[in-house]
């Protein structure tokens, strides 16, 4: 277990975490704002990390290699934390293309909130050799999103189960842009994925699932974190859960449906994310 992160407006122990995290808010200092992604040869300061041979394809796959996502380097933590070392991760340039747009998306509405540039991601994998989209190239596993004005989201450490609504909120605000690119999100409340959200192309395009657990782990930890829904994060939707999710939309001032219209969703995820971020209730 890591230690808790810390905001940037706190005093945060001197651990591995905090330290990352402070070299990030001295180096925004000034340009908190300003989308000006670091290349990859700014951190490449070895000959880099190699991944455990079942995260790496096979020559034959038809698979890009990348080191970064739009300019953010991508980090592997689990055989060595707080390790930046470059990685050459591996997915189909589809998928690719796709977490694109998803950072630039993160980026652009967390910087509503007043956060700097993603200053770096770190991931448990891409490609596995195993059955699913992990072992298709069409997923992802994330365990970390550190931003260089100092804010951090580590569902590594568990921040969803966070007494601290800040951590809490902005953890859920990195899961809403996440659903806006992929239907299928796993996150902490779901069985095994408590230190990581995992992403992927299955069941596309992204719509709201009432009868998908973990959408309905979701929208019940939203509920409960932004309006004090006192909800059972159980991944059932009952009438309880339909309230307070009617409740939600119409407190967001959200029209249609999220479970039919990929535009409305995503209206309604975009709104809760820039919450999260933020920090306030709705």
């Amino acid at each position: 277990m890591h230690p808790a992160p810390k905001d940037n407006n706190q005093t945060p122990p001197l651990g591995r975490r905090a330290f990352l995290g402070a070299i990030g808010g001295v180096a925004a200092a000034g340009a908190a704002t300003l989308m000006i992604p670091p290349t990859v040869s700014a951190v490449a300061r070895s000959a880099g990390t190699e991944l455990p041979e079942g995260m790496r394809a096979p020559k034959s796959a038809a698979m890009a290699s990348f080191s970064d996502i739009d300019g953010a380097p991508v980090y592997y933590w689990r055989s060595n934390p707080g390790n930046q070392d470059p990685v050459t991760w591996q997915c189909t340039q589809e998928f690719l293309d796709t977490l694109v747009v998803w950072i630039r998306e993160l980026r652009s509405i967390a910087q509503e909130a007043g956060y700097g540039n993603v200053q770096y991601l770190v991931s448990a994998g891409f490609y596995v050799n195993k059955e699913g989209q992990h072992g298709a190239g069409t997923a992802m596993d994330l365990d970390v999103v550190q931003w260089d004005s100092g804010q951090v989201s580590s569902p590594l450490d568990g921040d969803h189960t966070s007494s601290d609504d800040a951590v809490a909120r902005r953890y859920l605000g990195v899961e809403a842009t996440l659903r806006r690119q992929f239907c299928y999100v796993l996150d902490g409340w779901y069985p095994n994925h408590h230190d990581h959200f995992h992403a992927d192309f299955a069941s596309m395009p992204p719509l709201l699932s009432t009868s998908g657990e973990s959408a309905t782990n979701f929208v019940q930890a939203t509920c409960n974190r932004f309006q004090g829904s006192g909800l059972d994060i159980d991944g059932i939707w009952g009438p309880n859960t339909q309230r307070e999710y009617e409740r939600m939309l119409g407190t967001l001032g959200v029209t249609g449906d999220p479970t039919a219209d990929i535009e409305v969703y995503r209206d309604l995820l975009h709104k809760i994310a820039v919450h999260g971020f933020a920090n306030t209730p709705f």
